[in-house]
């Protein structure tokens, strides 16, 4: 290789090479090493603690974590999915909050409650305490949502009895200050835990609002000349829907106890005719057992001054096929888009879902 020259004919002296660049860190690499084991125990940590919070979630209440449902259109109404069998003239329906227990009072037969799973696999029976010259009637259900400890109505015996979420009785239901010959029918709690009863005594049939500590705060309905009014249910606005059965009527009462719209008897389209069990879902949908209708109504809360609840659509029509109702009595909801309807006189529970 030639040596270049400088302009006097002198030769330029070769550059030395430039010395390596050091590599950050000793040669061995430990602190590289070392990031990677802290990066890894907090992943690890961190996955510990997601699992810790699932099992003490699970251990409080017996029921997964319930995930956020995908968006389903307010407007649009489920679809038949399945069936659940060995129930005899179901006459109330609820559920846990996960779809995981599925409560059904039987009105004939034995006469008690029945446990089923998701699956439709009967885990127990709730029965009453045996009483002497006590005949037992059990209707509508409810789920407390703080402690999963189900409540039942009983028509015959005048009262309501509490069960474990198996099914095991607990107590009596008594309220802090009695009222003698109450007749509790429609059950209902709101997000808080207070207890909503459809009462059928006195001289005005009424709705009663129970706290935790089983005072009754208020009530409503009583200058509506309500008539054996079945369901109740309170959405997460604090509204509550009543459905005045033997009047035909849905009534919606807003926070302040007023009825903000309702619902009639008759033939158009959304009109009711004997109205009975009923359900407001996560998105405010409001659904209504009607007996006579042999369907559920869909409905939602009324935009604007209207003095009607708007009209979703009518699930379901009279026969015994899948998807077909006999004189359906009750429903409920899960928090997993999924509707629950007593087929009282097709001997099942249908699940219906988005």
């Amino acid at each position: 290789m030639t040596a270049e020259m400088t302009a006097d004919g002198l030769p330029i002296p070769a550059a030395e090479p430039a010395p390596p660049v050091a590599e950050e860190g000793p040669a061995d690499g430990k602190p590289r090493r070392g990031r990677r084991k802290a990066f890894l125990l907090l992943f690890l940590l961190g996955l510990l603690a997601m699992l810790a919070t699932i099992a003490a979630w699970y251990l409080l209440f017996r029921q997964p974590i319930p995930l956020p449902l995908p968006g389903i259109p307010e407007s649009q109404v489920p679809k038949y999915a399945t069936a659940v069998y060995g129930s005899q003239r179901p006459a109330g329906v609820a559920v846990s909050p996960s779809g995981d227990r599925i409560y059904v009072t039987d009105s004939e037969g034995a006469r008690t409650g029945l446990v089923f799973d998701a699956g439709g696999n009967k885990l127990g029976a709730m029965v009453p305490p045996a009483e002497t010259g006590t005949d037992h009637a059990p209707v509508y259900l409810a789920v407390d949502p703080l402690t999963g400890e189900v409540y039942v109505s009983d028509r015959l015996a005048g009262t309501i009895y509490v069960y474990d979420r198996d099914g095991v009785y607990q107590r009596e239901f008594t309220l802090a200050v009695p009222r003698p010959g109450w007749q509790p029918l429609g059950l209902a709690f709101d997000r808080a835990g207070s207890l909503y009863v459809t009462d059928l005594s006195g001289p005005y049939q009424k709705v009663l609002v129970i706290d935790r500590k089983a005072q009754v705060t208020r009530t409503l309905g009583e200058n509506e000349k309500l008539n054996f009014p079945n369901g109740v249910a309170a959405d997460a606005a604090g509204d509550v829907f009543v459905t005045d059965s033997n009047n035909g009527r849905l009534l919606m009462f807003d926070p302040s106890g007023k009825v903000r719209a309702q619902v009639g008897r008759g033939a158009g389209q959304g009109n009711l005719g004997l109205p009975r069990g009923i359900a407001v879902d996560d998105q405010g949908r409001v659904f209504v057992a009607d007996a006579t209708g042999q369907g559920v109504f869909v409905y939602r809360a009324p935009s604007g001054e209207s003095r009607r609840l708007d009209f979703l659509g009518l699930v379901g029509e009279q026969g015994a096929a899948d998807g077909q109702f006999a004189y359906p009595n009750s429903v409920a909801v899960d928090g997993r888009g999924r509707v629950y309807v007593a087929d009282t006189f097709n001997d099942r529970v249908q699940i219906w879902s988005y």
